[in-house]
């Protein structure tokens, strides 16, 4: 039910092809890597997680799901400058479906 691995491999095969097979794999995805400098995502059947550092000056990240049942649930903002991990939790709403930093600043 989890589409995160999914969309893991899929855009590593991607990214892959579009630079003709030279690919470093790391435990960051490539949702993450897209989402600001040196992110981590992690996640287990009912949370997902981000962390960010390293990023402009000002800038925020915050964990967004999508739940099993539906339903949008957001993490804290927290610092992509220093880090810090958001939460965004789906127990009681059917588990985690899916999940995405989302920056501002």
């Amino acid at each position: 039910m989890i589409n995160l691995k999914h969309r893991a491999v899929v855009a590593a095969a991607s990214l892959a092809l579009a630079t003709g097979g030279f690919l470093a794999t790391s435990a960051t995805t490539a949702t993450a890597a897209a989402a600001g400098p040196n992110c981590t995502e992690w996640y287990d059947e009912n949370t997902f997680g981000v962390t960010c550092s390293g990023g402009a000056s000002g800038k925020e990240v915050r964990a967004v799901a999508e739940c099993g049942n539906g339903a949008t649930v957001y993490g804290q903002w927290k610092s992509a400058v220093t880090g810090g991990w958001s939460y965004a939790y789906c127990a009681g709403k059917g588990g985690l479906y899916d999940g995405k930093p989302q920056l501002r600043g």
